[in-house]
């Protein structure tokens, strides 16, 4: 039926949680611009038809449209849509047809963008807990996202970037700003102890060059590893 396929895409934007992004369905996507392709056509012929059907007489009109709403498949789009015979349409029926393929339309280009809409928030909102780094984000992840939204990544962190670097160099030309720190909940702690889950390598600190080795502890400020506990790669060991 008309609008299946959006409704799958739909389906498939609710299922994205805060820490899940399903593969980019580019064969969904392609089935419902195909089907909303295939529906225009369709409207531009009955729109253009509906001078000559007005002319017919009543005894002729009866419902002959070459392809019902519910007869719709991906196949009858992959060809050049079937004429329309409106010597067997009064006007009241293609208005009909034209008003539901309209709101078909409509609603298809909804779904497609409450679809990319929520990809993109789950993007933006991953970008922010790696501190605008897109370079670190999980492989698993990365081949989840189509190229395009990878791109989007990348020029989101970019614009971040260049906007905070104006900013600082109006608000504190010598300091740099944390645009990524939790400013409701403010830590308690300057400097915390932490164990490396996972190979760091070498990182320049403010107290110089430290080596995060797995299964290694240090105490560290709390600024200099921060990303780094948000991704995982190192875990916070509280004061017992």
């Amino acid at each position: 039926m008309l609008g299946d396929e959006a409704f799958k895409l739909v389906k498939e934007a609710k299922n994205i949680t805060d820490s899940h992004i399903p593969v980019y369905n580019d064969e969904q996507v392609r089935l419902v611009t195909q089907e909303t392709r295939y529906l225009w056509t369709r409207i531009e012929e009955m729109i253009a038809s509906l001078s000559s059907a007005s002319t017919l007489p009543a005894s002729q009109s009866t419902d002959m449209f070459g392809t019902q709403p519910d007869q719709f498949n991906s196949s009858t789009t992959k060809g050049s849509s079937a004429p329309i015979n409106t010597a067997h349409m009064d006007r009241d029926n293609i208005n009909g047809q034209t008003s539901l393929y309209i709101l078909t339309v409509a609603r298809n280009k909804r779904c497609l963008l409450a679809y990319h809409h929520r990809r993109t928030q789950f993007v933006r909102s991953l970008l922010w807990n790696l501190h605008l780094a897109p370079s670190l984000v999980p492989s698993e992840m990365s081949a989840h996202v189509s190229p395009e939204e990878q791109n989007y990544a990348r020029e989101y962190a970019r614009l971040n970037a260049s906007y905070r670097d104006a900013v600082e160099e109006q608000l504190c030309p010598s300091d740099s700003l944390d645009w990524t720190a939790n400013g409701e909940i403010p830590p308690r702690d300057l400097f915390i102890e932490v164990r490396v889950i996972k190979d760091c390598g070498e990182i320049v600190t403010e107290s110089g060059v430290v080596n995060l080795q797995c299964g290694t502890q240090h105490y560290l400020r709390r600024s200099d590893i921060e990303h780094l506990l948000t991704i995982g790669y190192l875990e916070h060991i509280h004061p017992t």
